[in-house]
Parts: C-alpha cells; structure tokens; sequence
C-alpha cells in the first residue's frame, strides 16, 4: 500500500514538473515569436500590425476568430477591411437578415434608418451594436457583399416576417406574418422583463404558423425561408451545436460560386474558423474553407483575437455587462501563451512555431483547447483591456 502511495506521488510530481516545463517551453516559444502593435482611435501601427496585414493580403480567404460583444474586435476587423479590398464578408447571422440589413444601408435615408432601427435594432443579432453596424455600414460603402450563414436568431422572425408581409401576394400569408411580426415582439417583451418566459418562436402557435404557411401557394423565396425558421427553431429546441454547424456550412456552399477565387473575410465566435477541430468538437467552416484552400494548393490565414481584461456587453439590451475573466473558460487554457504577451500593448502572437514545435514532437501540450487553438490559428492577437459595446441608437 505504501509503495503504491509513494509510486502514485512520484508519479504526480513528474507529470507537474513535465507539464510546468512543457508550459515554460511554450512560454518561451511564443515570446520569441511575439511581436507589439499599438492601437490609435481606429488606426493600428507597428511591426505586429504589418505582419497581419501582410499575411492577410497573401490569402483570399482571412478568417477571424472572436470573442463577441465589445467594441475593439470591431474596430480591429474594420481597420483590417480599410487596408484590403474584400469581395465578400460572412458573419454570424442569417443570410436573409444580411440581405435585408445590407439592403436598407443602401436604400434608406438617415431618418429612415434611425426609425428602422429603433423598431427593429434588437434584430439584428450581434450586429446590434454600433461598432458592429458600422462595419455593415463600411462594408456597403466599400461593395463588399454581406453574407449571413447561421440559423435565424430568436427574435429574427419579426424582422423577416415584416419584410414578407411587404412581399408576399398571398393575403392569407400576409396575415399570418403580421401575427408572428407583432407576437414575436411581444414575447420578447416579455422576456426581457421575465427570463422564464419564451421566445415565440419556440411556441406551439408559432409552429402551426408555419405549418399553415407551408400549406399556402407561396413564391419560392418565401417556401425557403419558412424553411429556414423551421430549422432554426429545431436547433434552438434541441440544443444542437452539429445541427447548428451542419446549416452553416450548407448555407456556405450554396454560395460557393461567389465566393470561389475571391477575396473573402470571415468574422466568427473562435469555435467557428479554426482550419482543424474547433473549441466544441466539431470540424466547422474553418475547416470548411480550409480544406477547399487546400485542394487549390493555397491557404486560408486564421486569426484568433482575444480581450484578456475589462468588460463585454450582455447579448441583450439594457442587462449589465460583465468583466472578462482570465482565469475561466478558453483564456485559462491560453495561460502560457499569454504570460508572453504581458503589458498594455496589442500582442501578435505568431502560431505557426509552435505548431511546427509541436509537430516535431519538441513541445507536448496536454491541455486540448490550447492544443486546438495552436492547431488551429495562424496567429493570436491578445487585446489588452476591452470595452464593452453599446447598442446602436439609429443615429
């Protein structure tokens, strides 16, 4: 018993002194491959910043991953679209809801703009806040084409089905797409004051919605995106992450003819755009992307970029934000890494090293989301302290 004690001990302390070696190791790779940047108003210089821009011109596909609600991943992402010319930009939203949101950047006047979005501003998903919008707002300026993948967002079905009302030669349909415009307000109404309460569109009534809907003489654009909230009402019901990214890379080959030889920029969670397996064991379009890159004998650029301290909006207006927090989640797993991005400078964090290192067998890491993200990533941008994002006020 007490040879088996002693084994068991000794056993433990030299996986931690391998591990703490295996961390310092790490540590010191990625110092020697850090570079500083600094941030100015919405302007970005210095060696770090002209590394990402000179590997982002060298790709056509440049996929940034992301931690959402804050204002300086934005601004980052902007910077980088002012310095290169981006045929195409897909986000985290529907493709309908990108369709529309681009449409009434182009068409509506300021005063009409500041009625839409004071009706429909929380809509809009992430792209709810102002640094967000302005993006969607550079993007329309700049002809870079705006494209949604994901399911359609919770309240998503007010801002949709008021479109259809307007288009729709069906007066059965126009009636049911009122009630689910207005419902769907209401509901969220109500859960903003109560959280027990539900979205309507995970109600039974808005499942014979849509059955009646189907049931209609509808044009063909209407038939797919009834489709479409019924499948994002499935996700949401059964919590399905797979089903989830199934539908985001689906809808990303329905348009591959647009995007194939072109400049694209993707902007995602970070579980999205890693080229291997992402952080919640799916392979997602980053892998996607990465692969089709790879059969034309080219390659994708990943970036992750991270806040490691200060505050992030709550995904709902009017709830408190709350402060980041490096000793949880995915920034505890990138411990080493950033003990060598210390101080309040913009880090750029050149991955591929360390990938190579890893590969070679000269570097062991055991924890699997830092071994995922280095996998994963070209480079880690670690912001030092972020803001939390306001909500757009149509202005």
């Amino acid at each position: 018993m007490r040879k088996t004690l002693a084994l068991t001990i000794l056993l433990v302390s030299f996986y931690t002194q391998l591990t703490y070696a295996q961390d310092s190791l790490l540590t010191s790779l990625a110092k020697s491959n850090t570079t500083l940047f600094a941030k100015d108003g919405n302007k970005f210089t210095g060696a770090g910043w002209d590394k990402i821009l000179a590997q982002a011109k060298s790709s056509n596909n440049v996929m940034i991953g992301e931690d959402h609600f804050n204002n300086e991943t934005p601004i980052f992402v902007s910077a980088v679209a002012s310095q290169i010319k981006f045929d195409n930009f897909f986000c985290e939203i529907d493709p309908f809801t990108a369709r529309i949101l681009q449409d009434k950047i182009r068409n509506l006047s300021p005063a009409e703009m500041e009625k839409y979005v004071a009706e429909y501003g929380n809509t809009f998903s992430f792209y709810a806040f102002a640094p967000e919008f302005d993006l969607l707002k550079q993007f329309t300026k700049t002809n870079t084409t705006i494209n949604g993948t994901d399911q359609i967002l919770l309240v998503g079905d007010a801002l949709i089905c008021n479109e259809l009302q307007k288009t729709t030669k069906s007066n059965r349909a126009k009636e049911i797409y009122e009630v689910i415009k207005n419902n769907s307000k209401t509901y969220f109404a109500n859960f903003l004051k109560d959280q027990s309460k539900p979205f309507y569109l995970l109600t039974p009534e808005f499942e014979k919605n849509l059955d009646e809907l189907s049931a209609l003489k509808l044009s063909e654009q209407e038939v797919k995106i009834i489709k479409a909230l019924k499948l994002s009402a499935k996700i949401y019901k059964s919590q399905s992450h797979h089903l989830r990214v199934q539908l985001m890379k689906n809808q990303l080959m329905q348009v591959y003819t647009q995007w194939q030889n072109k400049k694209n920029l993707y902007k995602y969670g970070a579980n999205h755009v890693a080229r291997n397996e992402g952080l919640m064991d799916t392979y997602d379009i980053g892998n996607l992307v990465s692969s089709i890159e790879d059969s034309k004998f080219g390659s994708s650029y990943h970036v992750i970029v991270l806040g490691v301290s200060g505050t992030q909006a709550s995904p709902f207006k009017g709830f408190p934000s709350e402060k980041v927090d490096a000793n949880s989640g995915v920034l505890k797993s990138l411990a080493p890494l950033l003990k060598a991005a210390e101080g309040n400078n913009w880090h750029y964090i050149d991955l591929k090293p360390l990938r190579t290192a890893i590969d070679d067998g000269k570097l062991l890491v055991k924890d699997t989301k830092l071994l995922r993200i280095i996998k994963g990533y070209d480079a880690f941008v670690v912001i030092p302290e972020v803001t939390a994002s306001a909500f757009i006020d149509g202005k």
